[in-house]
């Protein structure tokens, strides 16, 4: 009798395999190595920026959690510019935290989003190993184009309502907007387009506007602030310096 497939093809023992890697020294070994330089620097210098602006707004139960929160969520965004599957164990962390603080603070579209990277990027990645890593990272085409308006059609008018007249938020324009990027950031980074960066770009500018003002309003301190400023940074190596980029470079040399 054949084993039972997964609907991405692959066996369940499989899946158990890739599962039980995140428990060994290999996994993570595999996760941090091979990076750029470049992220490497940027890692050092987020996570000293990171914990010194939590730090300097005092130690509690929430600047301890957007500490964690932001620093695995930055590394994270670096794992995925390196393209290292270990990115889906480090965002799975650091949605959890993240959606912590955003509901102490009523960003209740940013928790939807950070839900949704769970879903379709964290546990995707954790469960079927190497099969993202190792698919080929493409231009943006017509089913791109498709998948990324319709989503963010669809995904505004349901955050806005909800923060708006469900929950009562207090930034729902821009708590939607934010969301709204991510979640398409999400839907291309899953399929390999390239141009995912240029949606996280527009998040992180997004995201940085949302979480200032949150701490402007008192509903937070400025480490995810910070934060999304680093993640621009790595925006910018993802879309000249990483494996992304060397793909746009080697289709070109292809075409020459």
């Amino acid at each position: 009798m054949a084993e039972q497939q997964t609907k991405s093809g692959f066996t369940w023992p499989e899946v158990k395999a890739n599962m039980k890697q995140i428990f060994t020294w290999s996994y993570y070994k595999e996760g941090f190595s091979g990076w750029d330089r470049s992220s490497y620097v940027w890692l050092a210098i987020g996570l000293i920026v990171i914990v010194s602006t939590g730090l300097a707004h005092g130690l509690n139960y929430l600047s301890v959690m957007s500490m964690l929160g932001g620093a695995i969520g930055f590394t994270c965004t670096l794992a995925i510019t390196a393209n290292r599957r270990i990115n889906g164990l480090l965002g799975f962390i650091s949605a959890i935290l993240i959606s912590i603080v955003a509901f102490h603070s009523r960003n209740y579209s940013d928790i939807v989003m950070q839900m949704i990277y769970l879903v379709t990027l964290d546990l995707n990645f954790m469960l079927f190993g190497n099969a993202w890593q190792n698919r080929k990272i493409k231009a943006m085409d017509k089913n791109g184009w498709v998948i990324g308006v319709v989503t963010a059609i669809v995904a505004y008018i349901l955050l806005f309502a909800m923060d708006a007249y469900v929950f009562n938020a207090p930034r729902p324009e821009i708590d939607a907007a934010a969301a709204t990027i991510g979640i398409v950031g999400a839907t291309l980074t899953i399929s390999k387009y390239r141009a995912q960066y240029w949606m996280w770009t527009l998040q992180g500018i997004m995201s940085v506007s949302l979480w200032g003002l949150t701490a402007l309003q008192g509903d937070a301190n400025w480490v995810l602030f910070a934060t999304y400023i680093l993640y621009l940074g790595n925006d910018v190596l993802g879309l000249w310096f990483s494996p992304w980029a060397r793909s746009v470079k080697k289709e070109i040399a292809e075409r020459v």
